[in-house]
């Protein structure tokens, strides 16, 4: 068995983290800053707020976020032991000392009630199939008064240019397999609709974009997207469905390749974000 299947994580039954935890994901995902990722949220964090980073993956956005809520803690959670590891070793890295990260599912924290001052998650809810489940254990563990950003893919403004018949193949048999696995690809135009059905007061919507940007960035995609396409657990879905045949397969990771040579080679995508708070007289 590969280690992107012993290593995909399951939150609940039907659900399974597409991208796996290959070596390549590991990387591109690393290269997130909080700047980038979580701009929108950072003007309602200040120093002292304790928080946790829901779904926090390689931790790379965890440790921004740590460095500007300090003195205050910050813990990182993750159902996927790999990503807790990759986290951990960055910490140690970078030298963060108000940063932890332990094991711990979105619908059932291993947090007291009103722990901490402020929740963060990105690119998490767009994978679980109950988000509005996962936001009200969100709700749980804040304090009156505590703030939570969100912030997800959709997939509804997924720009891959030049496109090619096999690209927008590809981009297909992503989204089915993701349906399959219990994602909601197109989950977060509704941001603020859930955040107030899971009781948050105040909620604000906002937006950002994001690109391949820099040759360096564009590489790590491309080779986190073949691997993607060749990652057996992936393959092993689109087969027993019979989306596509391997032939098909087998071609995407050539065609991938030949579309990053491209000078014009463009990737974006919009990423709806929300912010939400617990009202204070809880």
């Amino acid at each position: 068995m590969s280690q992107s299947q012993t290593d995909r994580a399951t939150n609940a039954p039907g659900e399974s983290y597409i991208h796996g935890y290959s070596d390549e994901f590991q990387r591109l995902h690393g290269q997130r800053t909080a700047a980038l990722e979580a701009g929108f949220f950072l003007p309602y964090l200040r120093a002292g707020m304790d928080l946790v980073d829901c779904g926090c993956g390689p931790g790379s956005i965890t440790l921004d976020l740590a460095t500007l809520v300090a003195p205050g803690s910050v813990v990182g959670i993750d159902v996927a032991q790999r990503q807790l590891d990759y986290a951990r070793a960055l910490a140690a890295q970078r030298g963060v000392p108000n940063v932890r990260f332990e094991p711990g599912d979105v619908y059932a924290m291993p947090f007291p009630d009103a722990s901490f001052d402020a929740a963060f998650a990105h690119n998490l809810l767009q994978h679980v199939r109950d988000p509005l489940r996962a936001l009200r254990e969100t709700r749980r563990v804040l304090k009156p008064g505590g703030v939570v950003g969100i912030q997800d893919d959709d997939w509804g403004a997924y720009l891959w240019e030049p496109a090619t018949p096999l690209l927008r193949r590809g981009l297909e048999l992503f989204l089915k397999v993701a349906e399959a696995n219990g994602a909601g690809f197109f989950y977060a135009r509704h941001q603020k609709r859930r955040l107030r059905e899971a009781g948050f007061v105040r909620v604000e919507g906002y937006a950002m974009a994001r690109s391949n940007g820099t040759p360096e960035r564009l590489g790590l995609f491309v080779e986190a997207a073949v691997r993607q396409f060749q990652d057996p657990a992936f393959v092993a879905t689109v087969l027993e469905h019979g989306w596509a045949d391997q032939e098909t397969l087998d071609a995407l990771p050539a065609t991938i390749r030949a579309w990053a040579r491209d000078p014009d080679a463009y990737r974006a995508i919009l990423c709806p974000a929300a912010v939400g708070w617990v009202a204070c007289e809880e």
